[in-house]
């Protein structure tokens, strides 16, 4: 382990420990004591850095794409909370609900986990399965929508969630795949 490995390692429980102090209300022994048995465990239990994500997996936080991703799944929460209320509101309900395959360019289950959160949290979708990984090393995420009556648009609304994550966590094998399908 290398010498900046240990720093962040500290730096990460530095501030995990300060986390768990600053949620308790109080600066006790006790509490201090706790934290450090708490970050003790969440590093056992959940180990971060090298050799524990896949290369391909680790990408890089880019903080003006979060944004981007963050603003557009924001805009995306709005509009679908709205369809959804109008579609639960009219007397009767019709609704064309399917389930939509929507395969990824991605190979990273990290940003499949993005896709499928976002695609999840909007009201009206939820992500009911990914599949295994496809020849090309992809992923395919099954999606339940209440109005698949054009399924082509399920299908675009997770790619733009998969384009911004990858802008915004991806790998540089993330970004060069999504490169190839853009051009």
């Amino acid at each position: 382990m290398t010498a900046a490995m240990v720093v962040r390692r500290l730096l990460r429980a530095a501030v995990l420990i300060a986390v768990w102090v600053a949620l308790w209300g109080e600066a006790t022994v006790g509490n201090l004591v706790s934290g450090v048995l708490v970050v003790i465990a969440i590093e056992v239990l959940f180990p971060v850095g090298p050799d524990v994500v896949p290369a391909e997996d680790e990408g890089t936080l880019h903080p003006i794409a979060t944004l981007r991703f963050l603003a557009v799944f924001s805009w995306a929460l709005v509009v679908a909370t709205w369809q959804v209320a109008v579609a639960c509101l009219r007397p009767r309900l019709r609704l064309a609900e399917a389930i939509v395959a929507v395969p990824l360019v991605s190979r990273s289950a990290v940003i499949a986990t993005f896709v499928a959160n976002a695609i999840s949290l909007t009201p009206g979708t939820l992500t009911v399965e990914v599949s295994d990984r496809r020849p090309d090393g992809s992923l395919v995420l099954y999606v339940h929508a209440l109005d698949a009556s054009d399924p082509d648009a399920v299908r675009a609304d997770g790619r733009r969630f998969e384009e911004l994550a990858v802008a915004a966590f991806g790998s540089a094998g993330d970004r060069a795949r999504w490169k190839e399908v853009v051009s």
